[in-house]
């Protein structure tokens, strides 16, 4: 009796590490990489001001609004410099097949600073 048991929470538990090693991936179309990665090197700089410029008013949130701000001027940007000149952005940000080139813009800003 007590072999079958072990044997079954053995299997249990190989089933539940198996499963939470699966991983998953990241959201396609987002920018947040090179945007993490700037609000990352901004918090470990000064924590104190980090949080200042991006919590909300109850401390909370700031790692999220930091990639959201980053998002958000790097789409600002993206869109002034298309403005200014369509065929040049084309060729400068869209791929192979002239696709796609305003998310490659804002992935290559998005981790610009935040003025």
């Amino acid at each position: 009796m007590t072999k079958i048991a072990l044997a079954a929470l053995v299997a249990l538990l190989s089933f539940a590490a198996i499963a939470g090693a699966k991983s998953t991936p990241a959201k396609a179309g987002h920018a947040a990489g090179p945007a993490v990665t700037a609000c990352k090197a901004e918090r470990a700089a000064d924590q104190a001001a980090f949080k200042a410029k991006y919590a909300n008013e109850a401390g909370k949130r700031a790692g999220r609004r930091c990639v959201r701000q980053h998002r958000k001027a790097a789409r600002a940007a993206c869109k002034a410099e298309r403005t200014a000149d369509r065929a040049a952005f084309r060729t400068k940000y869209a791929g192979p097949k002239g696709k796609r080139a305003m998310k490659r813009c804002v992935r290559a800003h998005a981790g610009d600073p935040v003025g």
